[in-house]
């Protein structure tokens, strides 16, 4: 059986997340491919995909939105899961789990609507100050807010484990 993690990264942080879900799955599931949403042709061959995508303005890239809907036909036939990665960690203290529920709550159920998912989960990507303007940086400064990489990657492995076992418990249903 071959599974795929597909991704759609502006900056190359979901990139990466998916790299290492992939690499974590492939230990312990055998075949699995990591390719960028735009390289996904066909995803009949697959048993079972993890699409993940940045967040840019509170949404999925247009890469990934297009392949979900290019796909829906087949992925609603396999167990799809989703992780999305956003600057929640990033915000002033004060807004952080906040602003995390709503971006798993609104994400999740946009996306639920175009292919019925088995899990999505929002995790903090990189955070650069460059990427955003001087007078914006210091405003976010002022307020609390932090740069960096903020990737939390024992909660990446632990939500990669979930799908795991979820995978690989024989007799349960995907």
């Amino acid at each position: 059986m071959t599974y795929l993690v597909a991704y759609a990264s502006a900056l190359g942080s979901t990139r990466e997340v998916a790299q290492r879900v992939a690499s974590r799955m492939e230990v312990a599931l055998g075949d699995v491919e990591c390719r960028s949403v735009e390289e996904v042709v066909f995803v009949s061959r697959y048993e079972g995909i993890v699409v993940g995508s940045a967040i840019h303005n509170q949404a999925w890239l247009p890469p990934a939105l297009l392949f979900l809907s290019r796909h829906e036909l087949e992925l609603a036939k396999r167990p799809v899961w989703a992780f999305s990665v956003g600057m929640a960690d990033a915000l002033p203290k004060l807004f952080r789990k906040r602003g995390a529920a709503i971006q798993q709550e609104q994400l999740g159920r946009v996306l639920s609507k175009r292919v019925p998912l088995r899990g999505h989960k929002v995790f903090s990507g990189v955070y650069r100050a460059r990427q955003m303007p001087a007078p914006l940086r210091l405003m976010f400064r002022l307020a609390g807010g932090r740069f960096g990489d903020l990737r939390d990657w024992s909660a990446i492995d632990a939500w990669t484990d979930q799908i795991i076992a979820r995978i690989a418990k024989p007799g349960s249903p995907l």
